[in-house]
């Protein structure tokens, strides 16, 4: 009798299956690096389960596996919705500040110091001082050094010497003329390439040009003008390439210059703006 009764209940009570965690499943997958997949169980979670408490983080993780495919347009409208849906939340004020720093990571610095801007006013007890830091900072990247001398006053002393002291040696940075490089490359070839600290395109440019030139005139002098017309043909190429050439490299040097200094700038002040391995990170390691 005992096993009947065992048997019935069995038969009557159903097995209870524990739900699977969506939300643990797509978080492995971003730990993977797997963020298109990702997504797609990210929104089933929230289909699923709207009102669950961790319905922000899901949104929040959306929008960062979208930055981690460079996805920009639908990364911005995922991070708006985060505090559009979930305002009181702490994932709203993460995604406030992804949202300006992603626009300073793809380097649309001008939308970036809006969004800066923004931030130092929606979060003013929390982000005001580092918000005009990076303002000062994409202010620099876009060469306006006298608007980020004033938003770098703003600071407290003694960092806000520090930073415009540095701003002063960004202004003694070496620098090289575009101008002045292709002229020297127009008055002799390889001229400008020294002068921008390439000495072995230098010495390429001039025997190529030299090559050619010497190619024309000798076939000149031996009345072949059918050679003599192509060598020049061939000659006027070089010689303009030579020119672009040595003003590029300027372009480059200077480029260089003011990439060295914005990341020791950034190193020394304690803010790295940018990507780990792929995943965009907040690293305000700035300490006031």
């Amino acid at each position: 009798m005992p096993a009947l009764l065992l048997l019935l209940l069995l038969t009557v009570v159903p097995l209870v299956h524990a739900e699977p965690d969506l939300l643990s499943f797509a978080d492995s997958l971003v730990a993977e690096k797997d963020y298109y997949r990702a997504i797609t169980e990210y929104k089933r979670f929230l289909h699923y389960y709207p009102q669950d408490s961790r319905a922000a983080h899901a949104q929040l993780a959306i929008a960062q596996s979208l930055l981690s495919g460079q996805r920009w347009k639908q990364a911005d409208l995922a991070m708006e919705k985060v505090w559009t849906l979930y305002p009181d939340s702490l994932e709203a004020v993460t995604a406030k500040q992804l949202y300006a720093d992603a626009a300073y990571d793809r380097g649309d610095y001008a939308t970036a110091q809006q969004r800066y801007q923004q931030l130092k006013e929606d979060l003013p007890a929390t982000n005001s001082k580092t918000s005009v830091y990076k303002i000062g900072l994409t202010q620099l990247q876009q060469n306006r050094l006298e608007s980020a001398r004033a938003s770098f006053s703003k600071l407290p002393e003694p960092l806000s010497q520090q930073l415009t002291l540095s701003l002063d040696e960004y202004q003694q940075l070496q620098q090289k003329s575009p101008q002045l490089a292709g002229i020297f490359s127009a008055i002799l070839p390889g001229a400008g390439q020294l002068y921008t600290g390439r000495p072995r395109q230098a010495g390429m440019a001039f025997a190529l040009n030299a090559a050619f030139i010497y190619g024309a005139v000798e076939a000149w002098d031996n009345e072949n003008y059918a050679v003599t017309g192509i060598l020049s043909l061939f000659e006027i190429g070089w010689y303009g390439g030579n020119i672009y050439n040595a003003m590029s490299n300027a372009h480059k040097f200077n480029l260089r210059q003011k990439n060295q200094f914005l990341e020791q700038f950034q190193q020394q002040f304690g803010l790295s703006l940018g990507w780990q391995q792929g995943n965009p990170q907040l690293q305000a390691l700035f300490h006031f």
